[in-house]
This record gives C-alpha cells, structure tokens and sequence, in this order.
C-alpha cells in the first residue's frame, strides 16, 4: 500500500507537468496567434500610408500612430526593394523573408506585408509579455499539482491505516467509472466516513471543468466577434491596395479600417471582461448611456448590411441607463444585427426605446419568419441555432445572443424573445436605469 502511494503520487506528479505542458503551449499559440493578427493589421495600415507622388514615395505616417508603434516594446519601419530602411527603427530588413508572412527574431514578433514600388512593411513586438504570461500560468499550475500531490499522498496513507475496506470500495467505484463520467465518484457507493472526501473531490473536478469550459467558451466567443471587423479591414485594405486610388479615397479607406480597428479592441477588451463577470472576479464599470445615440450609431454601423438586403431601421424613443458603454453596444449590436440578417427580404426593423418606473426598455422587432414559441426559449443558448443551415450561410455560430444575455445578466437586467403575430419576433430588454436598486 506504501508503494502503491508513492506510485500515485509520482503519477500526479508526471499527469501535472504534461497538463502544465500542454497549457503553457496552447496559451503560448494562442497568444502568439492574436499577436501575429495584430501585427499583420497594423503593418497594412502602414502600408496604406505609402504612397507614390511624382515618381518618388512619399511617406507621411501620423504622429500618433509612430508614437504608438515606435516604443520600447514595439517598433515599425519601412524598407525599400534593396533592403534599405526608409522609415522608422526596425533593426533588421526582412533578408528573404516570405512576404507578406511573420517570424521570430530576437525576441520579437515580426509581421512583413508588400507597400508601394517594391517596399517592405515590417511591424514588430516584444514577445517578453507573452513569456511573462505563460511563465505565471505555468506557476500556477505547477504549485497546484504540488499541492495536489503534497495532499493526495498523507490522504492516501490515512486511508490505507484507518479504513482498508473503504478504500477498496473506493478503488472499486473509481474503476467502475465510464468513459462518460471520467472524474467523478458515486457517493452512494462509498461508506459514510469517505463521503465527504468523495464530494470535495468532485466538487474540485466540477470547477476545473467549469475553468476549462470558460476558456473554450471565450477562444470562441473572439473568433466570432472579431470575424466581421477582421474581414472588413481585410476587404478595405485589399480594395485600397487594389489599384491606384485617390487621396480622398484612400483616406476613406483608412477611416474605414481605423473604426474596425478600433471596434476589435473594444470586443477584445469587452469579451475578456465579460469572461471575468462570468467568472465573478470582475465588475462592471458602468456610466450613463444614452440608449438613443447608442442605437442610432449602430444602425449607422449596420446601414450597408441592411441596404444590402433592403431592411428599413428605424428607432423610435430615448432613456439614459447606467452601464458599461462598450458592452451595452455589444447588446445592441447583436440584437439589430440579427433582426437584420434572419429578416426577410425589404423588411424593417423597429427598436423601440422606454422609460419605466426606475428601470429602461430596449425592444428590438423584426418582420422576419419567427420563431416558436419553444425556440424562444432556447435562443439564448450558447451555440444553438434555430436553422442550422440558414445560420451558417450568414456566418453566425450561436454566440451573440448569448453573450447578449451575459451582458444584461450582468447590469442587473432582464432578456426575453418573444414571437411576433403576424410573423416576427421580438427581443425585450429590461435595465435598472441608474436611479437606485433594483
């Protein structure tokens, strides 16, 4: 029985550094991944910025934007087709580097995109905040499974001296498992002086799975939020780069990827935050809203959507509530968006907004096919789709809605989608509207 606890802790041991490993590496591509995204958007921008006047290039980035390139953790420059640095502070031209691509040089993150007359962009970053990221988490996890193990094993040894035929049911019950059920105990089978042992145990397999899920959950609620902006810069930038343009419509072009630039950090940052409310570590910053503005910037965001599919918007009312800005606008987004995309063809979308006594309404109603009342119900479900199909040739996977709800959840408001008679359905939101408590 002695060696049998070593040899289950040595185990954990070996389970805890692969599980550190592979966390570590996951993290490590993750974040790599993001960066390389960023970096390859920014080198754009900058190439946009080049442009051919009377034979020679000209130039002219804004101050702001080499201030916010050019620092001691990042760094831009732009060379010409000999490999001669025209502007900023890259230490080394790309040397036959696969353009547009990205490396790894010195520490840095390196993102190279083609610009004007054989010129090339480089964008780079430090990696050292991603080292420093993957190291505390591989701390973490580290001291986690030594107190995992540091317990297991004097557990382990008072089980076997006091009570031999309990951990026999126990080592009876864990081999019993199914695949179905991977880390959990039957309780019932387990005598009473190891019942409390066997649900502490679960309860800590409970929140890891919860952990892991949460994590799933955020790496794909990013990948489909940031779809749309990502494809609108890359439909900018390729339009821009396309053939020769005038400076009104180049400048038209850089307003157009600066706002979705601008509206990927506000997702990014909002559905992190979004993440720690769920997890309860974080509240929520609030501020007054006007709901009238919010919405109307958001029809104006969406007009070339509804155009395209001949929806008419129109928003009617106006309150003021008390809440986090970026967030509400991700509600609001949502809910029009989809009224827009699962409407029928010229149909209208009407978002009407109301004050009622201490608390604000947002309703948000479509004249498209509808839904059950059963679907109704479920449509706040993360990934669920009333028609799969449908959903797909949109791009939608299942999540808006429900980090519409999350959101709402999180100001201390209501959420319900109703059906519409004739045809239509109806999204009904309730939010405290500062004034005191709900």
């Amino acid at each position: 029985m002695r060696r049998l606890s070593l040899r289950a802790a040595a185990w954990a041991g070996v389970l805890g550094l692969t599980l550190v490993t592979l966390a570590a590496w996951q993290y490590w591509r993750f974040s790599v991944g993001t960066l390389d995204q960023t970096l390859l958007a920014e080198a754009r921008v900058l190439s946009d910025q080049i442009a051919e006047v009377d034979g020679r290039l000209d130039i002219a980035l804004p101050l702001e934007l080499r201030t916010r390139l050019d620092t001691d953790e990042s760094y831009y420059a732009i060379f010409d087709a000999t490999g001669q640095r025209l502007d900023g502070s890259a230490p080394h031209p790309p040397d036959g580097a696969p353009i547009p691509g990205r490396r790894t040089r010195a520490g840095y993150r390196e993102a190279m995109t083609p610009g004007p007359r054989g010129t090339t962009v480089v964008v780079g970053r430090s990696l050292d905040s991603i080292r420093r990221d993957v190291r505390r988490l591989a701390i973490s996890l580290l001291g986690a499974s030594l107190i995992v193990i540091l317990l297991a094993l004097p557990l382990t040894v008072w089980l076997r001296r006091q009570l031999g035929q309990s951990i026999a049911q126990i080592d009876e019950t864990a081999r019993a498992l199914t695949l179905g059920q991977p880390a959990r105990l039957d309780t019932a089978r387990i005598d009473d002086e190891f019942a409390g042992v066997a649900r502490v145990l679960n309860q800590a397999f409970d929140g890891l799975e919860g952990a892991l899920a949460r994590e799933r959950q955020l790496t794909s609620d990013v990948s489909h939020e940031l779809r749309t902006p990502v494809a609108t810069l890359v439909a900018e930038t390729d339009w821009a780069l396309g053939a020769s343009r005038t400076a009104d419509e180049y400048r038209r072009s850089l307003m157009v990827c600066g706002r979705q630039a601008r509206r990927m950090k506000e997702l990014t940052e909002s559905l992190l935050t979004l993440a720690r409310i769920e997890a309860g570590t974080l509240a929520t910053r609030r501020k007054p809203v006007d709901l009238r503005t919010l919405a109307e910037d958001v029809v104006k965001d969406l007009m070339p959507l509804a155009s395209e599919r001949g929806v008419t918007i129109a928003v009617q009312g106006e309150a003021t509530t008390l809440g986090d800005p970026v967030q509400l606008r991700i509600l609001v987004s949502n809910l029009v968006s989809n009224a827009v995309r699962y409407n029928r063809r010229d149909g209208d979308v009407l978002i009407r907004i109301g004050s009622l006594e201490r608390h604000v309404s947002l309703d948000v109603e479509d004249t498209g096919p509808g839904l059950n009342q059963e679907q109704a119900e479920r449509v706040f479900s993360r990934f669920w789709r009333a028609d799969p199909s449908r959903s797909a040739r949109d791009g939608g996977i299942g999540l808006g809605l429900a980090i519409s709800k999350a959101v709402v959840t999180a100001h201390g408001g209501t959420i319900v989608c109703r059906p519409v008679e004739p045809q239509g359905t109806a999204f009904s939101v309730n939010l405290p509207d500062g004034s005191g408590a709900c």
